[in-house]
């Protein structure tokens, strides 16, 4: 009985300890650089205009961007974490296609676009190379939109431009090199559901499309554990 007290005693003590070690330097901070591969899509603007004013075919189509990522993982077991990526809020070029393309630069926008995951890590904690993969969620608001002179001179006059939000689901695929138990690089290239309603406003007349920016986003950064 005494024996199986101590055994038991034991196997607690163990538990208790892996349990401390589980917990070790749970939370991640990264940053980084990414850049982000916008493969736009959207069909020719509608106008409530006369047809003559908006010559068809008439789209956009909006360019790549760069900016700093920002990340904080929580670890909840050894396998899986919680991944918030952030960063800071790039401007995208919008370009005119069709009979828009000889005016260049039509618009820009600003987003900011908070993504969860849930990763799941391949291998143990002490492996040097540790690929993942995530599923989540995605959300992008658009901000200081606005239409350039080339973009006014388009569409005949200033012109108001606005994009709205959209949430969709989200997916990354990675691998973190574990320089030491705190230190470590990562790479990974995520993806998102990313679609706007566009509105163009000039005077009385509203010109309209919807955008899917298909975003392939390339990440490099260096992380802490702590």
């Amino acid at each position: 009985m005494k024996k199986t007290q101590i055994a038991i005693s034991t196997l607690l003590a163990l538990a208790s300890f892996s349990a401390l070690a589980d917990e070790n330097f749970p939370n991640t901070v990264r940053i980084g650089y990414a850049h982000i591969a916008v493969h736009s899509d959207a069909p020719s603007l509608t106008s409530n205009g006369p047809a003559f004013l908006t010559p068809q075919p008439a789209g956009i189509k909006v360019d790549n961007a760069n900016t700093v990522y920002i990340g904080y993982t929580r670890r909840l077991t050894a396998n899986v974490d919680f991944d918030l990526a952030l960063g800071i809020p790039p401007e995208h070029d919008n370009r005119g296609t069709g009979t828009l393309a000889p005016f260049g630069v039509t618009a820009k926008v600003k987003q900011r676009a908070p993504t969860m995951f849930i990763n799941y890590n391949f291998g143990d904690e002490s492996n040097a190379f540790r690929p993942f993969i995530g599923l989540g969620l995605n959300y992008t608001q658009f901000y200081d939109a606005r239409s350039t002179a080339s973009g006014n001179l388009a569409a005949g006059g200033p012109t108001k431009i606005s994009l709205g939000d959209s949430t969709g689901w989200a997916a990354q695929i990675g691998v973190k090199y574990n320089i030491t138990n705190r230190w470590f690089l990562m790479a990974n290239v995520a993806t998102a559901d990313v679609k706007s309603p566009l509105t163009a406003t000039t005077g009385s007349i509203e010109r309209k499309t919807v955008i899917n920016f298909s975003p392939i986003v390339y990440i490099v950064t260096a992380g802490y554990s702590f």
